[in-house]
């Protein structure tokens, strides 16, 4: 229970440092995602024992926030393609942690894979999910419900918890930022996950031996909590499927903004955007 405020003390500073890079500018913000990590790359290969799945979700969501800041800050944003992408980077993202999971063969680990199976079906596969708008061309994403938001971050502490209890309680603060902000705006949910998330890898990277024994939670790990974890993670993730069925066959049309003047109008078998006229 000692480890309560500092991983308080952790969320506060990630949630500083990510409102920072928000409002920073393009400048910094590639700086800080691309320019930071080619010049740390030669420290990295050597103070690091990383595996695979390390290295691979290291620069895989590395990647993946270069993406989002380029549809930020470019002109990318207008091929629908790109957009896609995004979703397609983060599935991905989403995907190596399952694959971790299905190759440990146990069964906590087995119900959490088929969680995370589920979580990316429910991606959205249209561009129309993403919008960029405000002073700080924020990357605002209405693909996912808040039921999907916490259901995705019940599977990656899960998956944490399972695979790497060490640093368990520091992803709590990791995960934790992104899902409070997305309780005022759910859509800037997924800029600041990525974001977060790549920042804090970042980090982790270089300084590992300063930021992991502070926030050691390896002894928090049990079995049988595993199992009962995984299986709550497995059942929300159903709900949500199933949510989204019923919002699929629901009479009507469901309308979601997009920008200030751009709404996405879905029904039973249309997907439109709407836009404003000038008056």
């Amino acid at each position: 229970m000692q480890l309560i405020l500092p991983i308080l003390g952790l969320a506060l500073i990630l949630f500083l440092i990510q409102e920072g890079l928000r409002r920073a500018g393009k400048w910094v913000t590639w700086i800080a995602i691309l320019g930071l990590p080619l010049a740390l790359t030669p420290y990295w290969i050597t103070c690091n024992e990383f595996g695979t799945f390390e290295w691979g979700k290291l620069y895989t969501i590395l990647i993946t926030a270069c993406w989002l800041t380029a549809l930020r800050f470019s002109k990318l944003y207008h091929r629908p393609w790109a957009r896609l992408g995004l979703t397609a980077l983060f599935g991905l993202n989403i995907f190596e942690a399952v694959m971790v999971d299905l190759a440990a063969g146990q069964l906590a680990s087995s119900l959490n894979a088929a969680a995370g199976l589920f979580l990316i079906v429910m991606l959205p596969r249209s561009p129309h999910a993403i919008s960029r708008h405000g002073k700080f061309a924020d990357l605002n994403y209405d693909g996912v419900s808040s039921t999907w938001i916490i259901a995705f971050t019940l599977w990656n502490l899960t998956f944490l918890y399972i695979n790497y209890p060490v640093i368990f309680g520091h992803h709590i603060a990791v995960l934790g930022v992104p899902m409070i902000i997305s309780l005022f705006k759910r859509q800037r949910w997924l800029q600041v996950r990525i974001n977060l998330l790549a920042l804090d890898l970042l980090m982790l990277a270089t300084f590992a031996s300063l930021l992991i024994p502070p926030l050691d939670t390896a002894r928090w790990y049990a079995p049988k909590l595993a199992i009962v974890a995984s299986g709550a993670t497995l059942t929300l993730s159903l709900l949500c499927l199933m949510e989204k069925a019923f919002i699929r066959r629901s009479r009507g049309a469901i309308y979601t903004r997009c920008g200030m003047d751009c709404w996405v109008r879905t029904t039973n078998t249309k997907h439109v955007t709407i836009k404003r006229r000038n008056s």
